[in-house]
């Protein structure tokens, strides 16, 4: 059986990998919106071509608050609080110390990247969470704005 869907949201075809990269830290220096009215996300940057978004210009997505709304970027701190988690789900106890002590040193993400650039399972086991994680902000993200992804 199919889990119920919330009917208090507005059902949409929205490309949550979008929404996941602009939650993301990389996706922190870009502008990105969605428009509330189709689901479509839209990247403001130097390339941004209103032809391709249906005669949308770059002002209407700054101004017109009803119907496009800024996905927020990261928080610096999400990186490091997801990279903890990992560590701490981790069965393996001499990965988890090695994590946790690269995660209270100076540059923990590069250290956190170190350790688990040695073992490449630990390392697809990361980034299958991370996606995890991307995925539930970008979920609860547009249920906030009363959303819900169809596709």
């Amino acid at each position: 059986m199919g889990t119920k869907r919330d009917e208090s949201l507005r059902w949409l075809p929205i490309d949550l990998g979008d929404v996941c990269i602009a939650l993301s830290p990389e996706g922190a220096h870009d502008r990105w919106y969605i428009d509330l009215h189709t689901g479509e996300t839209l990247l403001l940057n130097a390339e941004y071509d209103p032809q391709e978004h249906g005669g949308v210009t770059a002002r209407q997505l700054e101004s017109d608050e009803a119907r496009f709304r800024r996905i927020p970027p990261a928080e610096a701190h999400q990186s490091v609080e997801d990279m903890s988690a990992y560590a701490e789900s981790c069965r393996d106890e001499t990965l988890k110390e090695s994590l946790q002590l690269a995660l209270q040193a100076p540059g923990p993400e590069k250290r956190f990247r170190s350790v688990l650039g040695w073992l490449p399972d630990a390392l697809h086991g990361w980034h299958q969470f991370r996606q995890r994680k991307l995925e539930q902000r970008a979920k609860a993200y547009l249920a906030s704005l009363g959303l819900g992804v169809t596709a």
